[in-house]
């Protein structure tokens, strides 16, 4: 009689290959987390398209921006702060609209600068004379101007970027 011992058969069975079943676990799993890539990637690209671009503001949108914040400073005291942020914001505005080198020129360098400029008509540049000889006193002068004279200047240079942005 042939005697097999069960157990000591079993111990000589090699175990299993489960290799390719993690094989192609991993590559299950590779595809699914591409197919969400590629669905992220297809959904983003769809609300960026979607989402309009804005357009960088003008120059005289800045300008008119910034001289609205300058609005406070329209009282005798703030004279020279505001002569100074003023004539900032117009020389600003001027590079940017008319591409003139104006923040580093002084203001008699500038006005023949501007007399110079074909984009700028003759009653144009003498709002800029009196806008940035009015802002000069303030700065260099110690001139201390009413509220109504710094209003009417504040208007002026307002209506010179107005009239101006489409010449």
């Amino acid at each position: 009689m042939n005697t097999t011992n069960l157990i000591e058969d079993l111990r000589r069975l090699s175990p299993p290959e489960y290799g390719w079943l993690v094989a192609a676990g991993w590559a299950v799993l590779a595809c699914v987390a591409g197919w969400f890539v590629w669905r992220r990637r297809r959904l983003r690209s769809a609300v960026l398209s979607a989402v309009p671009v804005l357009a960088e503001p003008s120059p005289w949108e800045l300008a008119l921006a910034e001289l609205e914040r300058l609005l406070p400073l329209l009282q005798p005291g703030t004279s020279r702060a505001y002569g100074l942020a003023a004539a900032a914001v117009l020389r600003r505005y001027l590079e940017g609209r008319y591409a003139l080198p104006v923040p580093r020129l002084a203001t008699e360098e500038f006005l023949l600068v501007a007399r110079q400029a074909a984009e700028l008509a003759h009653g144009q540049q003498e709002i800029l004379g009196r806008f940035l000889g009015a802002c000069d006193r303030f700065k260099f002068g110690r001139y201390t101007a009413s509220a109504a004279e710094l209003r009417e200047l504040h208007a002026a240079v307002v209506e010179f970027v107005m009239t101006s942005r489409s010449s």
